[in-house]
């Protein structure tokens, strides 16, 4: 069977030889041979595991790669598969989100009353908590009675809450930190902004999608060189 080395296998897969050896250590491949002079050894069957685990983490997040990697190295494939369409199931409700959200914004203007912070979080299925730290943070922008300084959220700014359950990932990354920094730009403000990040939130859900499919094809080379 031909050697590969660390290196190779790293610059393929766009990741690091430290990433490489970390996943090793945390038991997500199978031990690498070792030469005289101690140094790893992989074959093809490690580039395998090595993409596995590398197009799960960026498909679905390091939490769900390792839960699968768990399952397929204790022969639970079915239960593997089975969690991440759970996952995939979890990204048509952030669809939904984003077309909840749209229509709150082409809304926005009507007559309407304003709502308080704990009917606007019941409404959106949210915690009073969350709504109080995304304004906190600059995504949202609720409007204060003068005197009481009591919150009311319009019809914009239920869509902008929308938006924020549909990038609030678990499986939280670079992509989704730079989209947030957008709900805080002028540029995305008011009504037709809002619109705006409704396509920038859909974008990065059909990239997500794509990299789910690629992680589950990683998934299936690796259960046919297992032989599950």
């Amino acid at each position: 069977m031909q050697r590969l080395k660390p290196a190779d296998i790293a610059r393929s897969l766009g990741v690091s030889t430290s990433t490489l050896r970390h996943y090793e250590a945390r038991g997500f491949v199978p031990p690498a041979e070792r030469t005289k002079s101690g140094y790893r050894v992989y074959t093809e069957e490690h580039k395998v595991w090595f993409a596995c685990v590398t197009d799960l983490s960026d498909g679905f997040g390091m939490d769900a790669a390792v839960q699968v990697i768990r399952c397929v190295r204790e022969d639970r494939v079915e239960e593997a598969v089975w969690f991440l369409n759970d996952l995939q199931i979890q990204r048509g409700k952030e669809r939904s989100a984003v077309e909840r959200a749209r229509e709150l914004a082409w809304l926005q203007g009507e007559p309407a009353a304003l709502l308080k912070t704990g009917e606007a979080a019941e409404k959106m299925g949210v915690s009073s908590s969350a709504l109080r730290y995304w304004e906190r943070e600059g995504y949202l922008h609720p409007f204060r009675e003068p005197e009481s300084g009591y919150r009311g959220f319009d019809h914009l700014q239920l869509a902008r809450v929308s938006l924020l359950l549909a990038v609030n990932h678990t499986d939280y990354t670079s992509e989704s930190a730079e989209l947030k920094l957008k709900f805080k730009d002028p540029a995305f403000a008011g009504k037709n902004g809002c619109l705006k990040l409704a396509d920038e939130v859909i974008n990065l859900l059909n990239k997500r999608n794509r990299k789910q499919i690629h992680a589950y094809a990683s998934l299936e080379k690796l259960l046919l060189l297992l032989g599950k």
